[in-house]
């Protein structure tokens, strides 16, 4: 119950501030404001959907977060480095031809950046799964692929790129 009393509270402030930015800022630094904010959301999100997965009393989700904190931040220049190649692929794609040399470079890094990802996932699951019995072991793994699933749909609106953009090739 406690698990989703929060969730609604933070639904709540953002759509309280979605309402309130009415336009979307031009400024870098208030873009990556914004990406920092949705990177801390996720994180809370994660950690509650895994705290309430495995059953965690409140220390227990405390040192979850804290976990999930350390592991994002190894990930996080991950996806930025993806972001930004997909941003080549994407002025390709519109037709830019001073990125057209960069595309097959683009797509074998964001081929290597996912792969460095997906070692990073497989260790936090190691972690967070050592020393639990099978049953929770199973609920940690469905909560992990649940949350993935649900964010990216959130991020990408059943479509779309990175971070949510629009994808192109609609």
């Amino acid at each position: 119950m406690r698990t989703w009393t929060v969730l609604g509270i933070l639904a709540l402030c953002g759509v309280a501030q979605a309402a309130g930015n009415g336009k979307k800022a031009a400024d870098p630094a208030a873009a990556e404001a914004r990406v920092a904010q949705m990177d801390s959301r996720a994180q809370m999100m994660m950690t509650l959907q895994l705290s309430e997965a495995l059953e965690l009393d409140d220390a227990g989700t405390l040192k979850l977060r804290q976990t999930i904190a350390q592991w994002d931040a190894q990930r996080a220049p991950l996806r930025q480095q993806m972001f930004d190649q997909a941003q080549v692929l994407r002025r390709a794609a519109k037709g830019d031809t001073t990125a057209y040399g960069q595309v097959d470079q683009a797509i074998q890094k964001i081929i290597s950046l996912r792969s460095q990802m997906h070692q990073i996932d497989q260790q936090m699951f190691q972690q967070l799964s050592q020393g639990l019995p099978p049953q929770k072991k199973a609920k940690l793994a469905l909560a992990i692929a649940r949350f993935k699933e649900t964010t990216r749909g959130m991020m990408h609106g059943g479509r779309g790129g990175a971070r949510g953009e629009p994808d192109d090739a609609q």
